[in-house]
């Protein structure tokens, strides 16, 4: 009888200890990564860019990134008009700052959206994939001819080297067209 009493304490105390373990705290993204260009495929866009900074801060179930990108000087025989892009934007998920909450659950936001202070409302959901991050964000501008476009674009973040380099892949769709992008940082 005292045998399998102490068996069972045994077999319980194990359990709980396997469970534990298994329970680990999430990654931590947090920190300031820089844009590894000859790691990176980021097709087209690569030759624009000359540095890019990607922010995060993760506080409990809140994730925000800020992007700073600084962009190479167009051709001397590039066309006039052709930026290709906001200044100081990112890829994909646009620059500046986006705050996502890692439940799931949907946020709005208003985002700038052209001259004049125009917005555009923006859909974001956040959540995580065993130990990565999932961001999506959907936007609809209608354009000067009246017709509405939808852009949808999903990035997943994941953590490599012991938390020293950072992979975000992303996939952006826009009237049916979908391109993706990989962008690998180190941290700074």
């Amino acid at each position: 009888m005292k045998k399998s009493i102490v068996f069972t304490a045994f077999l319980s105390l194990f359990v709980l200890a396997v469970a534990a373990s298994a329970q680990k705290a999430p990654a931590d993204f947090s920190g300031t990564w820089n844009l590894d260009l000859a790691k990176s495929s980021l097709g087209q866009q690569a030759a624009m860019i000359k540095s890019q900074t990607l922010t995060i801060k993760q506080e409990g179930t809140k994730f925000t990134t800020s992007t700073k990108t600084e962009r190479n000087p167009p051709p001397a025989d590039a066309p006039a008009g052709g930026g290709g892009g906001r200044p100081g934007g990112g890829m994909g998920g646009g620059g500046g700052e986006q705050s996502f909450t890692l439940d799931g659950k949907e946020m709005s936001m208003d985002m700038p959206a052209g001259p004049n202070g125009a917005t555009a409302p923006m859909k974001m959901t956040g959540k995580w994939d065993g130990s990565k991050v999932v961001t999506t964000t959907m936007s609809t501008r209608t354009g000067q001819d009246g017709t509405p476009s939808t852009t949808t674009t999903k990035s997943t973040y994941d953590l490599g080297a012991g938390g020293k380099s950072l992979t975000v892949n992303r996939e952006s769709t826009r009237n049916g067209n979908t391109t993706s992008t990989t962008s690998v940082y180190t941290k700074g």
